[in-house]
């Protein structure tokens, strides 16, 4: 049956097989050894902290598949939606819309409209204003001649003030404001299609094919096309042991090309991959043993065009399959792309010419890398994984500030890109406990010591991130919730000589991140739920990138609604 998830937040919902909808390891650790994988996926515990663009986070909760009862694949009544709006301090709306339904018994459709703003300007730091907007189409078939089909449309609107001032410091009339802190939009324009074979039968090949397409452009002229493309196959057969634990030979092929044009420039990358691969499982281990090569094409000089890397990863499973030991070897080329970095820092803008040393998008290699550790859920209330990775990188990607003068007046409200060769160790540490079936805690830990080969520090890089969430329902009625982040040794490049012709380069320790926030549902009715939060109880207005400190106490409120 099938099941579209769209315009979330913290949430994903992965399909795998026919229709069958697996929570994220953020809403639960599972330990499934005998769920068949087409490839071994490392889990992912890095600790995020809020969106720079987005000032507050909400727990949405999760539609369930949609029933259905048609007969003769009769179109039917739409069965499932999910509203959610509200109203912020500053008058701050939030709206979203969920759609799921059973068109007819096999074609799914899944619909999402999304929309957050600040309508008062926040003039003692920055950003003075932001506005997300999104809109997503999806159609599901499970019956296309032995394929799984999946596809979609989406539209993206995200606008943020360049501010990036204390006025307190360097006092700007409005009028000057609107000159020299622009207002920065981005629109994204995408379509993906995915087909995946159904068939699971040995001695049967298996086919999986994807393409995605996303158009990205700016205020300012900047635009971006970018095309990817994958396929897989696979082969499965009893060559030896229990034929409950066929074997697998497959190959992976993928290619992306990405044309960027800010103002006059132009540049054109191509990336290449090849993976063969052989897996092999039974009770007690799993093994994915295969070799990549992969290739780019040039930007700079430096930039390398071929490699090969090692594809290796295994799980050995004891005590019942309750404890799971997992290791791998990986590496390979990333294309580092405009859509991608401006979602992680919208402040970003390219000004820099391509053939720079610095500013240019360039291909970002991981030279080695390995992954290990441990999960558990021995005890029946906890959830455990215990992780460590390492990374040799090259063109890690930092952020640096670009400065401008304006009638004697320092600004410093754009990013430029800086790249440099890193070592990254990490220790990660996920846990989940669940008490009585009325008290969640979830808590997500990190410790990441990042070296660089020339900069002084990984420059806006946390080196420990934690996470808390809890979760307390006191009854059938009502709910409360609580989530803690944190972020510490956090290092800012800054220019601190402005009289020595831009030679005077230093760096500022940027305060740790304390965010705590507080919330509550209570539920009227089946269709009916009104909802509370307050955010950034402390009101600490800590820099997610320098001079662009946060919005401080914040308080929602709303209803959801389900029919």
């Amino acid at each position: 049956m099938a099941l579209t998830a769209t315009a979330q937040h913290d949430e994903q919902v992965t399909v795998e097989g026919k229709y069958r909808p697996k929570v994220n390891k953020v809403d639960k650790l599972l330990l499934n050894p005998e769920t068949p994988q087409p490839s071994y996926a490392f889990p992912n515990s890095e600790v995020n902290p809020k969106e720079a663009n987005q000032k507050f986070a909400l727990d949405l909760e999760k539609i369930a598949p949609t029933a259905f009862a048609a007969k003769n694949d009769k179109l039917v009544t739409p069965t499932e939606n999910f509203l959610m709006a509200g109203i912020g301090t500053r008058l701050s709306p939030l709206f979203l819309y969920k759609h799921n339904s059973m068109l007819t018994k096999t074609l799914g459709l899944g619909v999402g409209v999304k929309h957050n703003s600040s309508w008062f300007n926040i003039k003692d730091y920055a950003p003075s204003g932001y506005m997300n907007n999104a809109f997503e189409v999806n159609l599901t078939t499970s019956k296309f001649d032995g394929f799984q089909v999946d596809g979609g449309v989406y539209y993206k609107n995200d606008m943020c003030h360049y501010y990036g001032v204390n006025l307190a410091e360097t006092p700007l009339t409005d009028a000057e404001i609107e000159q020299y802190c622009p207002r920065q939009t981005y629109n994204t324009i995408g379509a993906h299609l995915d087909v995946v074979s159904t068939t699971t039968r040995v001695g049967e090949l298996s086919h999986s094919g994807g393409i995605d397409y996303q158009y990205t452009f700016d205020k300012f002229g900047a635009k971006e096309h970018f095309v990817g493309l994958d396929y897989g196959l696979g082969y499965t057969q009893n060559w030896w042991g229990d034929k409950s634990h066929p074997q697998k030979v497959g190959l992976d092929l993928g290619f992306q090309y990405d044309n960027f044009s800010p103002d006059e420039a132009l540049e054109n990358r191509g990336y290449f991959k090849v993976n063969p691969y052989f897996e092999m499982k039974d009770e007690f281990y799993r093994l994915h043993m295969g070799v990549k090569l992969d290739a780019a094409t040039r930007v700079l000089p430096e930039d390398s065009f071929l490699g090969v890397r090692p594809d290796v990863s295994g799980s050995l499973f004891v005590l019942n399959k309750k404890l799971e030991f997992y290791a791998g070897l990986s590496g390979g080329r990333k294309l580092l792309i405009f859509s991608e970095i401006i979602e992680e820092n919208p402040f970003f803008f390219y000004d820099v010419l391509p053939n720079h040393s610095f500013g240019a998008f360039r291909t970002q290699n991981v030279k080695f890398g390995f992954e290990g550790g441990v999960r558990t859920n021995i005890a029946e209330i906890v959830d455990l994984h215990l992780g460590v990775r390492y990374r040799h990188t090259d063109n890690d990607l930092f952020y640096m500030l670009n400065y401008e003068f304006f009638d004697n007046k320092v600004i410093a409200n754009k990013f430029d890109l800086v790249y440099d060769e890193t070592k990254t160790v990490s220790v990660l540490a996920d846990a989940r406990v669940k008490l009585r079936n009325s008290l969640t805690a979830d808590l997500g830990f990190a410790y990441n010591n990042c070296k660089p080969t020339t900069e002084e520090y990984a420059w806006y890089r946390p080196t420990t991130e934690a996470k808390l969430k809890l979760t307390y329902a006191l009854n059938d009625q009502l709910s409360f919730n609580s989530t803690f982040l944190y972020q510490g040794g956090r290092y800012a490049l800054i220019q601190d000589d402005f009289d020595s012709n831009w030679m005077g380069w230093g760096h500022e320790k940027l305060k740790d991140v304390f965010d705590l926030s507080l919330g509550a549902d209570y539920k009227v009715n089946d269709q009916i739920t009104a909802f509370a939060l307050l955010d950034n109880v402390a009101h600490q207005k800590y820099q997610l990138y320098y001079n662009y400190p946060v919005t401080g106490i914040q308080f929602f409120a709303g209803v959801k609604l389900r029919f």
